[in-house]
């Protein structure tokens, strides 16, 4: 029997393929990191490394694969477009990869929580310890997702979605509607002449963070502009403030990068009830336009028939949460 050609056998080994690219998965990890958390900085403290550490592990990434993947000034580093796109990818990648892992362990000992990372982040991880205790022996295991079409065959015991509370193949419990309006730094507000009474109007202008909106629930910034029938990106002559021009679309993968890069000034963000409330109370943070309700809302979810006793208390726990 002829020997297959080394090439043959890389087409059949992509593990061997993707470490003869990367040089060491170990940098994938890293550089998913230092992008979710929007710094190198921010993410030596979540994975116990050095920062030089970790800015060593995303340049030798970068040379392996002979692409720029963040673009740096003195004090900071923001995504490329070639960035941008990897992440996406890894995203999906160790989402695939939690999933298997969650299968392996007994389900009877480990309870599976889908939900969105933003929501995750900003309204379920400063209440962990409350949710773990409403579940009692059960171990509680975040499942971050970021398309509702990951959910598809995926194994969980309860989700938290973003829509309309008509979804297919499962049973809802509505949390709280959903609620939007714009945020931006008191020092942007000031330079570009915003507050909490702006018109949609001249925030059409402004320099709007965005995040990739794909097939996500949540509101987009263009949603946001068609409850005032303004059409954005391009907006009309018409509908646009003498002497203005359309702002560039600055584009993010999740939720809390566009957090991030609004605390840092960069721009303007739709900003969630429940989820940004902490960040306008201590003024980091504030409301530069009116506040839209989309007719959608948050929901816990899980497989259609009856709850479990766990996703019983979950719900419970969540409303009572929701109420407060």
């Amino acid at each position: 029997m002829p020997t297959p050609h080394k090439s043959a056998l890389l087409a059949h080994e992509p593990g061997r393929e993707l470490v003869t690219r990367v040089g060491r998965v170990q940098r994938l990890v890293v550089f998913e990191a230092a992008a979710r958390r929007g710094g190198f900085t921010a993410a030596a403290r979540e994975l116990g490394m050095t920062q030089p550490a970790v800015t060593r592990q995303v340049r030798s990434l970068e040379q392996a694969l002979q692409v720029q993947l963040f673009r740096r000034t003195s004090n900071s580093s923001e995504l490329t477009d070639a960035g941008r796109t990897l992440l996406i990818h890894i995203d999906r990648g160790f989402a695939e990869i939690e999933r298997a892992l969650a299968a392996l362990v007994p389900r009877s000992e480990v309870f599976v929580l889908a939900c969105n990372p933003g929501l995750a982040q900003l309204w379920l991880v400063p209440r962990l310890e409350a949710l773990q205790a409403a579940l009692g022996e059960r171990e509680l295991r975040l499942w971050l997702f970021h398309h509702d079409d990951e959910l598809h065959g995926g194994t969980y015991d309860a989700a938290i979605r973003v829509g309309s509370g008509r979804f297919t193949d499962v049973a809802a419990t509505h949390l709280f509607a959903e609620s939007v309006f714009p945020i931006a730094t008191t020092a942007l507000a000031h330079e570009l002449g915003l507050d909490s009474k702006s018109s949609p109007l001249k925030l059409a202008t402004a320099p709007l963070l965005h995040m990739d909106d794909g097939d996500r629930a949540w509101l987009s910034w263009g949603k946001w502009f068609a409850h005032f029938d303004i059409t954005l990106d391009p907006m009309p002559a018409s509908k646009r403030p003498a002497g203005g021009t359309p702002p560039a679309r600055i584009l993010f993968n999740n939720y809390p990068m566009v957090l991030q890069q609004a605390v840092a000034g960069r721009g303007v963000a739709l900003g969630w009830r429940y989820l940004v409330d902490d960040l306008v109370e201590n003024g980091v943070l504030q409301q530069v336009g009116p506040e839209v309700e989309s007719g959608s809302g948050y929901f816990i979810t899980w497989p259609d028939g009856p709850q479990s006793q766990s996703v019983r208390a979950l719900t419970e726990w969540l409303v009572d949460q929701a109420d407060r």
